[in-house]
């Protein structure tokens, strides 16, 4: 196993163990929210736990939970809700208000299909307020972005089943391919034995957010112009489809630290940005042609970039978070945006009609997902999940024609090279010695 693999077993392990404590301490009654955060999730383990050959009634035996013994999967009407397709429920049923027996159920599916349990208990909680390893937020945040997690999430899942995205992964995965990581061949894949790398993994750039923003004096090198303006700490957010060394595709937001200036008072001038930066304190420095000294002696520190291992990005201090409700509410909520060339997010777009907080970058995210489009005619904007797809196209694509050149130029070696080498060795054999 490689040390990037270890690193995430051991993270992953170190999640779920925060998540079982908190289920363990949990006492008083679930909200209805957090009942069906664990029920839907059941319900995707059991689905898969049948795809592997084991039967929920097993399941339930194994946990220990109260049964009637003719038929122990009738106990599941209490734990479990099915996707519509795989059910013959009429009606919604009344979901047991406290989490320990959902657990149990869980790593009873898990130990059958031999799964990890830490993997088991990470999906059992995932989007969950109480149980997952984040902090909770407060509900008034956390239900608006619940409900647009759970619609991206669906979404990504269609992405993931129409272009066989498992599959990919895995082919890439078990041949060392990395892609556009050699600086003197851009845009090529090739083999390589850094162990987990995800230079293959589709992505699609969101916008950049403000993280926090000191007044400060700017300078024009080589002039006298001195002028107000602003410094920003700022992240890059990038949409990414991934997936989990267990086999299941994994959605995360990653995310590029780094420092900007900006000043209304410099006609004809965009933000700057520095985006190799990560974890400094500055009190002063430059980008580009403007320098900047920060007002009243203060300081601004940039976003810490990525902690251990894995993910990994070659030349990158991109830092990788699992898509949650926690994380969109954080990233998306109470933030700024900056404008950046090339940003899928639009202000433009009509958000009227969301659960998410008026003109929030949540607001935005959500009003593209549900199709919403600007007030005035003869404009669109488009899903930024359109171009995640056509990453996905592109990489898909271009590692299919590089397996097959690779094919090709192995027939033709085995044909015309190895058969010299070959006549050349039989020669040297028969040779006196």
């Amino acid at each position: 196993m490689s040390t990037s693999a270890e690193s995430l077993m051991r993270n992953s392990a170190y999640l779920a163990a925060v998540a079982e404590k908190k289920i363990e301490e949990y006492s008083g009654v679930m909200p209805l929210y957090e009942k069906r955060t664990l029920a839907q999730n059941l319900g995707e383990l059991l689905v898969q736990a049948k795809e592997q050959g084991v039967r929920k009634s097993d399941v339930v035996v194994k946990s220990g939970l109260r049964h009637n013994p003719d038929a122990p999967v009738n106990a599941l009407g209490e734990y479990c809700l099915l996707p519509k397709s795989k059910s013959r429920r009429t009606k919604e049923p009344r979901l047991c208000a406290h989490p320990l027996p959902y657990l149990r159920l869980a790593l009873a599916a898990a130990d059958l299909m031999e799964m990890a349990p830490h993997d088991a208990i990470i999906r059992l909680t995932e989007g969950s307020n109480a149980f997952s390893a984040q902090d909770a937020i407060d509900e008034e945040f956390f239900s608006p972005a619940q409900a647009v997690w759970r619609l991206l999430k669906a979404k990504l899942a269609v992405i993931a089943e129409r272009y066989r995205l498992k599959q990919f992964f895995q082919d890439a995965y078990t041949v060392s391919a990395v892609y556009g990581e050699d600086i003197f061949k851009p845009n090529t894949w090739e083999q390589d034995s850094i162990g987990v790398s995800t230079s293959y993994w589709p992505t699609v750039y969101l916008c950049t957010i403000i993280r926090s923003s000191a007044s400060a004096r700017l300078t024009v090198h080589n002039t006298n112009v001195e002028v107000g303006g602003q410094v920003h700490a700022v992240e890059q957010v990038f949409l990414t489809l991934g997936w989990h060394a267990s086999g299941w595709i994994v959605g995360y937001l990653e995310f590029l630290p780094g420092l900007a200036v900006q000043s209304i008072d410099l006609k004809n001038r965009s933000p700057l940005f520095d985006l190799h930066v990560s974890g400094e304190t500055f009190t002063k420095g430059g980008i580009g042609d403007i320098g900047f000294m920060i007002d009243d002696g203060g300081s601004i520190k940039v976003p810490d970039g990525p902690s251990g291992d894995w993910p990994y990005r070659l030349r990158s201090r991109k830092r990788f978070e699992s898509l949650t409700p926690q994380l969109l509410a954080s990233t998306f909520i109470g933030t700024t945006l900056i404008a950046t060339p090339n940003e899928v997010l639009s202000e433009d777009i009509d958000t009227s009609a969301v659960l998410s907080p008026p003109d929030s970058p949540l607001a935005m995210l959500e009003a593209q997902l549900l199709g919403r489009q600007p007030n005035w005619p003869n404009r669109e904007i488009p899903c930024f999940l359109d171009a995640l797809e056509k990453d996905v196209v592109s990489l898909k694509t271009s590692f299919q024609q590089w397996r097959q050149s690779c094919r090709e130029r192995g027939g033709l070696t085995r044909s015309d090279s190895h058969l010299r080498f070959l006549s050349g060795t039989s020669e040297a054999i028969m040779l006196p010695i």
